[in-house]
């Protein structure tokens, strides 16, 4: 995949890029002729390829499911504030002409249409290797359904793109684009196309780039949204756990290192080079700083922590997730499991320097911190190890850490839900699949299979392994909680300023934090009319055909 993302670099940068953001009203030719793909040689056909991982990846605003942009504009950001889950409370009062939804809309439909460029136009190539193109063709009628099942998941029943859309397009029902989906992914997987990794550390050798498995994982995760429980069940278990290729790698904080790249974890990642003389035309293609998370300007940063300065709206874990996790992620002795360590730290737990550690004085706070409750999230903050580039700075370095997709940790938890709900269970319980993922994190097994208790219920040990990773707000809504968990989300505005007595260096406790709250206009998740984005009003202000969805 580093030589495929060096095709793209040098090729279609220029193309990519200059994508237009109304993407249903893509001219069919597009940036590149029909002519260029039905006569592509190997490495014009990898180009092309290429360039659709690279839009999966995003621009430093979006991607598939976990970029690792902390600016509110991110898809990342966007999604974790929704879900009441960061202290920038989304406010609920975006209208349809929102940006906000417009990019999401437009991200997914550009990867859709620079995969239905390949799917309806290489079938007619002669010169290229016949199998890569059979290859390439798979990959992108596979990453075309899995944008096509968020789109539905987003939208409700936005235009179903099998085909490359004119602009003319009327809304589709949910059940035929679901359908779609369902159909598209098991074709491909079972189509022998996608390759499957040699073993549990095999794909190093394929890179980024998709497996049979990871598809059936992604069908799987379909199923699943649909209600189809038997068939998530046994999909995700018949077709992914029981291949043994995968396992939950040991310490969970070992997630957020480069070290992680291709581990046995990951069923899909975006393979970013670390090679430092490409850091500047890497896949990352992205500034630090868009990922950045704490404040310097206000808090000295520990030395594992990547000390750069940027644009990137900070994000911080709300009060309702960190007390979530200190309770829920809590061992009998008071300690604290790994997986709290990986994913959030109190300022406390900040100030304390066999925590954390600092060349110079430890991390006091030096000015408020706005959306901020006290918690710092730790999770996929970048680090000082996964950075490369020129000098220290955020126009100059990149990270070179791989970005996962999906994780074998989810696929287990899908699986765990699906037994719970009703589904049929493999060899492995639903049970031992949710105490696998329990015991990584540093916790006791469950007692029973359960979804809603708080202790050791699906749902809890869903919100404290998947935070940040574009999961709970669609969790909220498929489960049909969001309209009372998110009632009063957005409602008021948060500043973090330390502890009441103005003494912040000196360790205290979090009754003597000093939070600075403020009613804002927020509305607050409203049901029958959040459960779904709009569909952007331009969209629907130049088609005759397209319904927008209710309470917009």
């Amino acid at each position: 995949m580093k030589n495929i993302v060096k095709y793209l670099v040098i090729s279609l940068f220029v193309s990519l890029t200059a994508c237009n953001e109304d993407v249903l009203n893509i001219e069919q030719q597009g940036v590149i002729p029909v002519t260029t793909y039905q006569n592509a040689t190997d490495s014009e056909v990898n180009s092309f390829i290429a360039a659709v991982y690279s839009k999966v990846y995003g621009d430093g605003y979006y991607d598939m499911m976990t970029q690792t942009s902390a600016s509110a504009t991110s898809l990342r950001g966007h999604l974790g504030r929704m879900s009441g889950d960061f202290a920038d409370y989304y406010q609920y009062t975006e209208t349809a002409t929102a940006s906000t939804y417009s990019k999401i809309w437009s991200y997914y439909y550009t990867i859709i249409y620079w995969c239905n460029m390949m799917i309806d136009n290489l079938p007619d190539n002669q010169v290229a290797d016949a199998d890569l193109v059979t290859y390439v063709i798979a990959e992108a009628r596979a990453i075309r359904a899995i944008s096509m099942m968020y789109l539905v998941q987003l939208y409700g029943n936005p235009p179903l793109a099998d085909h490359i859309l004119t602009g003319l397009e009327g809304n589709t029902p949910a059940a035929e684009s679901w359908a779609f989906i369902e159909t598209e992914l098991k074709e491909v997987a079972e189509s022998g196309a996608l390759p499957s990794k040699s073993g549990k550390d095999g794909q190093k050798a394929i890179g980024g780039r998709l497996t049979t498995e990871a598809v059936y994982a992604y069908l799987g995760k379909a199923y699943l949204w649909e209600k189809k429980y038997d068939e998530a069940a046994n999909t995700l278990y018949s077709k992914v756990i029981s291949t043994g290729l995968y396992e939950l790698v040991n310490n969970f904080t070992e997630l957020n290192r480069y070290t992680a790249d291709f581990c046995a974890e990951y069923l899909w990642e975006g393979d970013i080079t670390n090679e430092p003389s490409d850091y500047a035309i890497s896949q990352a293609g992205m500034f630090d700083a868009i990922i950045y998370n704490w404040s310097p300007g206000n808090l000295n940063i520990p030395g594992e922590v990547y000390n750069g300065m940027g644009f990137g709206t900070a994000v911080y874990a709300s009060e309702s997730f960190g007390s979530f996790m200190e309770k829920h992620d809590a061992l009998p002795s008071g300690e604290k499991t790994l997986r709290y360590r990986g994913t959030i730290a109190t300022y406390e737990e900040l100030l304390d320097e066999d925590l954390f550690t600092y060349s110079g004085s430890k991390g006091v706070l030096s000015a408020q911190i706005d959306n901020c409750e006290g918690y710092f999230r730790v999770k996929l903050i970048p680090r000082t190890e996964n950075i490369m580039g020129g000098t220290m700075g955020w126009m100059n370095s990149y990270m070179h850490n791989n970005l996962c997709y999906m994780r074998y940790a989810e696929v287990l938890l899908n699986y765990a839900e699906a037994v719970a709900m009703g589904g049929t269970s493999g060899a492995m319980s639903g049970l031992e699949a949710l105490n696998l993922v329990r015991r990584r994190a540093g916790l006791g097994d469950a007692p029973s299979l359960d979804m809603n208790h708080e202790d050791y219920g699906v749902k809890a040990e869903r919100r404290a392994e998947l935070y940040f990773e574009n999961s709970r707000f669609i969790d909220l809504v498929r489960w049909g909680d969001a309209p009372v968990v998110l009632a009063d989300c957005g409602k008021q505005s948060v500043q973090f300023l330390g502890y009441k007595d103005g003494n912040n260096s000196t360790i205290q406790s979090k009754d003597n934090w000093y939070i600075v709250r403020t009613q804002t206009v927020g509305n607050g998740f409203k049901a029958n009319k959040n459960e779904l984005f709009p569909i952007p009003s331009v969209d629907v202000s130049s088609s005759s055909s397209l319904v927008q969805n209710p309470g917009w």
